[in-house]
């Protein structure tokens, strides 16, 4: 009966300790954040600007080019392969540095011409990271 007692006794002891250290172990300590953001330009002819910022800036880099996704004679589906090339490689190198991708924000912006018709606009996505302090 006695040893049933010391190995109840013991079991809570282990469940006391166990739920009082949990309050420690979910205190954290605090993540710093980093965003990219892809903006690719809808602009014909290959007259727009597309780009990567990062902010705060990654690796001493704030702003960093990508091709356009237009050329003179219409999408150009060897630059939107580049861009993707590029922010996969971005994606994994930010991995390897121990960001953790936390949210991504998809958004498009069309420039409204007459007639309900445009021939302008943006994609952008956000990436934001997070890692702890």
């Amino acid at each position: 009966m006695r040893s049933a007692f010391t190995r109840f006794l013991l079991l809570m002891a282990l469940v006391a300790s166990s739920l009082l250290a949990q309050p420690a172990q979910a205190q954290s300590t605090g993540y710093q954040f980093l965003q990219m953001t892809t903006i690719e330009s809808v602009v014909p002819g290959g007259l727009g600007r597309s780009r990567v910022l990062f902010t705060p800036e990654w690796k001493g880099t704030k702003e960093t080019t990508m091709e356009n996704l237009f050329s003179l004679t219409g999408i150009n589906l060897g630059n939107v392969r580049s861009n993707e090339e590029a922010i996969v490689r971005y994606l994994g190198e930010m991995s390897n540095d121990g960001w953790e991708l936390y949210q991504t924000t998809p958004l498009t912006q069309v420039l409204n011409g007459t007639g309900g018709q445009s021939s302008q606009g943006i994609f952008m996505t956000r990436y934001l990271f997070r890692k702890p302090k």
